[in-house]
């Protein structure tokens, strides 16, 4: 990724809900206040939405918890943080397969300590001051704000969350360093868990820093060792011309260290538009985290997606738009030809029986590059062109029904040419 802004102009807020793109008149800054609101839009919108839907498909979990403890929060221009999330549980709760949507959000991040002031907690246009000792009462029953960090409220809101799904977004090198510590009961839940930890790029170089002058036996060396299960870091260069590789060596370490505790864990960069045309990747790396299949495929998806869609709002307006536009489609049909060829000899030299087995492999090794419905697509065409044979669980009569071809399920056997 590449380093683009090295200050950033925090006194800027916007709310964009179509995903992080800049105005044209941010073109040279990013406001970090602006990439977190426009990064809460779209997990929720494009993530949160699906992955709720097919946990409620299931019927086996009544709501879902979304804990926000990115904070850069100025509650005198972003009184509204809470109205997103609001409105997608309203939307949820009424459908035919429906699920509770709760949002807690905490003003002061991940790991800054206020102990020397009262913990807020603001539910329903209602203020309640209290201490930490006592936040466990006054965390919000179902969607509010809480004016603590995370680390001040850990244990009361994991209390609360109990054995629900829950996704949980955190900045590891904040204000304070977490520790490992402070996410093994997240890396120990048996709930579902979905991880989304959000990494600036200035942020982590500034604690990799400090922790370099420590590093003989000082705290934060200790602690920076402990996060990454690894001592690697301390032979890493911080001069400016290594900066990236520098970045991206600690973020794999950290990538490492979860892995054991995840099904899958995925590095995402997050894409901005500077200019008409021109799209770029912003100083932030976000590590997305999960134990379930589907919710692996949800953020594919919302990833897959937005990238697109970024680049189809880069092109509106410009002069040779329709070229853009053109380029675009003619670059999907050539991934797709080679989608169709991967899956084919993989599928041969695997010997892969279950479709939704190979899927899963593709989509791992290749995150982001395409949707699922795309994965099913060439199935379907391999199928039909007899590159590869289904034994189907249903009756052919039962399957004849349908207008489309069907898609291989973990029942189907395949049986490749």
């Amino acid at each position: 990724m590449q380093n683009l802004w090295s200050e950033l102009n925090n006194n800027q807020s916007s709310h964009d809900t179509t995903g992080l793109v800049q105005e044209p008149s941010r073109r040279r800054r990013l406001s970090e206040q602006h990439l977190l609101s426009s990064l809460r839009d779209w997990l929720l919108h494009d993530y949160v939405v699906s992955y709720c839907r097919m946990l409620s498909a299931s019927r086996i979990y009544r709501r879902c918890y979304w804990i926000d403890a990115l904070g850069s929060i100025d509650l005198r221009t972003n009184s509204n943080i809470l109205h997103p999330i609001l409105s997608l549980a309203a939307t949820l709760i009424q459908e035919s397969k429906p699920i509770a949507l709760h949002g807690i959000v905490f003003e002061a991040g991940s790991s800054k300590r206020r102990e020397s002031r009262p913990v807020e907690v603001e539910q329903s246009g209602n203020h309640h001051t209290t201490t930490s000792a006592k936040i466990a009462g006054k965390l919000p029953k179902e969607s509010g704000i809480v004016r603590a960090s995370w680390l001040e409220a850990a244990s009361a809101t994991l209390e609360l969350v109990d054995q629900s799904p829950a996704i949980f977004l955190f900045n590891p090198f904040g204000h304070t360093l977490l520790t490992y510590d402070d996410l093994a009961p997240l890396y120990q839940r048996t709930a579902p868990t979905e991880l989304c930890l959000l990494t600036s790029h200035k942020q982590l170089m500034a604690h990799l820093a400090s922790a370099k002058n420590n590093q003989s036996g000082g705290q934060l060396s200790t602690t920076l060792t402990a996060l990454l299960r690894s001592d690697r870091w301390k032979t890493l260069p911080t001069d400016d011309e290594a900066m990236q590789h520098t970045i991206d060596e600690v973020i794999h370490l950290l990538i490492i260290s979860m892995q054991r505790h995840f099904l899958s864990v995925q590095p995402i960069a997050l894409p901005v538009q500077i200019r008409p045309a021109v799209v770029e990747t912003a100083p932030y790396a976000l590590i997305f985290a999960t134990r379930r299949q589907d919710s692996l495929a949800s953020m594919n998806d919302a990833v897959c997606v937005y990238r697109r869609r970024l680049h189809e709002q880069s092109h509106q307006g410009v002069l040779s738009e329709e070229w853009f536009a053109t380029q675009q489609q003619e670059r999907l049909a050539q991934e797709m030809q080679q989608l169709y060829q991967r899956v084919l000899q993989q599928g041969r030299a695997q010997r892969i029986r279950r479709w939704p087995d190979l899927r899963q492999q593709l989509l791992s090794a290749d995150f982001a590059h395409h949707t699922l419905h795309e994965y099913d697509e060439i199935m379907r065409q391999l199928l039909t062109s007899g590159q590869v044979r289904c034994e189907w669980r249903r009756k052919p009569a039962d399957i004849t029904q349908n207008e489309d071809q069907p898609t291989p399920g973990n029942e189907d056997i395949l049986l490749w040419k």
